[in-house]
């Protein structure tokens, strides 16, 4: 008998290092200096990186002319994201892979008020889920303490994606403003 079938993984993405544990590439932004990994924490030197070289915030590779950014409704229309933008394909995977986006019950575990990024610490889950794509944006620090934050330029399109059965699904297009 066999599983469910993992989704394919874009390519960029596939050839970051594996984590032995969880079978999953090891997204470019949640590498610490010291070589070790913390999936529910950013490392900002390679968040400013990402900025600095226009890289893909999960496979660390640069950006193609256009790139994504995943979140909840209000930073959708809002345009603003604590996370730094990838590759339309890295992202979609990260939809399918990534077990606190692709699992509603699933929890950030480690997070605590003092290590939560600021706004987040009740750390609750967005429905919907929309990736949205863009040709570019700009970053701010935003409140106190300030906290890097990307401004996504206008939306080129985006997908909504809901939980359904406990899972994250493409329900289709959300409409942009």
């Amino acid at each position: 008998m066999t599983g469910p079938q993992r989704p394919a993984i874009a390519p960029r993405l596939a050839a970051r290092p594996v984590d032995p544990r969880r079978g999953l590439p090891i997204p470019y932004v949640n590498v610490e200096d010291d070589g070790t990994v913390n999936f529910a924490m950013v490392n900002g030197r390679r968040v400013f990186e990402c900025v600095r070289d226009r890289l893909c915030g999960l496979c660390g590779q640069p950006h193609d002319s256009l790139l994504a950014f995943v979140g909840g409704l209000g930073g959708f229309q809002q345009r603003l994201y604590t996370d730094p933008p990838g590759h339309i394909d890295c992202m979609h995977s990260a939809i399918d892979l990534c077990p606190y986006l692709a699992i509603e019950r699933h929890r950030r575990r480690g997070l605590t008020e003092v290590t939560a990024a600021l706004g987040f610490t009740d750390l609750e889950k967005s429905q919907p889920v929309i990736l949205a794509v863009t040709w570019a944006y700009d970053v701010a620090l935003i409140g106190d303490p300030p906290a890097l934050m990307f401004l996504p330029a206008a939306w080129q399109s985006a997908t909504r994606f809901d939980y359904t059965d406990g899972r994250l699904a493409e329900v289709g297009p959300e409409p942009v403003r």
